[in-house]
């Protein structure tokens, strides 16, 4: 098992992805993905509260809906993601921003109906297949694009600052996005730039 899936309320599956049905039968039918039905799926959120559940080892990704999580179970999800470095995505209704990290483990925190997007399925096929991949993916399939020309219009922005505080502040920024996209240099960031919006 490479990916544990833990909805406690399936009917949001119908509710909210595009093929309804269809994808919802796509998921199950999906090798490496673990979707229990409602009742072991409650057991299990319980034994993650409880601080108990046995993650397997083979894991490298988790999704959960967060609401079902107390505090100490989400605390529990997050050291053991930090300690095995298995990717988690938290999704909820009562989510209205996408919150993205990776200092010391890749999580991200996301709507329930942007979540179960026509995305989603390839993604998780992406995550089965060992291929390399970013959760924010999910949130849009042109991610690094967008990164990519937040970079540039930060160091712009550099250039032209003039309080030192203001420009210590972008370059942190710009460093967290080099980080991200894995491009450091600035000459090879217009390059890649321009590569990706000849394949759009």
């Amino acid at each position: 098992m490479k990916i544990l899936f833990l909805e406690d309320r399936p009917s949001r599956q119908m509710q909210f992805f595009p093929n309804k049905e269809k994808d919802v039968e796509k998921l199950k039918s999906m090798s490496e993905l673990f979707l229990p039905e409602a009742y072991k799926c409650k057991e299990i959120i319980d034994q993650i509260n409880n601080k108990s559940y046995p993650f397997e080892l083979s894991l490298k990704l988790i999704i959960a809906h967060k609401s079902a999580l107390t505090t100490q179970g989400l605390a529990y999800l997050n050291e053991i993601c930090k300690e095995k470095g298995i990717k988690l995505i938290c999704f909820s209704g009562g989510t209205s921003q996408v919150i993205f990290n990776k200092d010391d483990f890749e999580f991200l925190n996301i709507n329930s109906s942007d979540f179960y997007s026509e995305r989603l399925i390839p993604f998780l096929e992406k995550v089965v297949q060992n291929d390399e991949n970013n959760l924010l993916e999910i949130v849009n399939s042109q991610w690094e694009l967008s990164y990519m020309l937040l970079a540039r219009q930060i160091i712009a922005s550099i250039e032209i600052e003039k309080d030192e505080n203001s420009k210590y502040r972008l370059k942190r920024k710009l460093e967290q996005i080099k980080m991200m996209i894995n491009i450091y240099d600035e000459d090879l960031l217009s390059k890649e730039i321009s590569k990706k919006l000849l394949t759009i």
